[in-house]
């Protein structure tokens, strides 16, 4: 299905986030784009970058993405996209710091939050609760809890 978007590539792809914090920017609020990406795929660069962005290692990433390792390095040494399952994982990441940011009104307090473990999430870190659905869930409950003062 092309995209309407009229910086879209020749091939009638959606351009693609060359970066993680362009992710979060660019998909944080235009959610059909970040639908159609995912739908595509994300390019599997994203991998490393998000890993540089949080200051983890790449492995990390790997795991909240479900991606193995063989399959991660033959996708980024391709230069390819990946599907959409661990497309949509990177993309959760992407927006939940883009919350985070939002909540802590800093990028940095924000990242430090994401990955440092928290008995909230069993002293493990709320961004290793991303790679299912029902884990993004409780991590948006705890940054709409913090954002409102309330309690969990």
């Amino acid at each position: 299905m092309p995209t309407k978007d009229p910086a879209s590539r020749v091939d009638g792809r959606p351009p693609a986030a060359d970066s993680f914090s362009k992710l979060i920017a660019r998909y944080a609020t235009d959610r059909s784009g970040a639908i159609e990406a995912i739908r595509t795929g994300l390019p599997a660069s994203l991998l490393k970058d998000a890993g540089q962005y949080f200051a983890v290692p790449t492995q990390r990433i790997r795991t909240i993405l479900k991606l193995p390792e063989t399959t991660a390095h033959s996708l980024i040494k391709r230069g390819a996209l990946m599907d959409a399952a661990a497309s949509e994982r990177i993309w959760r990441l992407a927006d939940l710091m883009h919350f985070a940011q939002e909540v802590f009104e800093d990028d940095e307090a924000a990242k430090n939050w994401l990955r440092t473990p928290s008995l909230t999430f069993l002293n493990v870190a709320p961004m290793d609760y991303l790679d299912t659905e029902p884990g993004a869930i409780a991590v948006r409950q705890v940054l709409n809890a913090i954002a409102t003062g309330g309690v969990l």
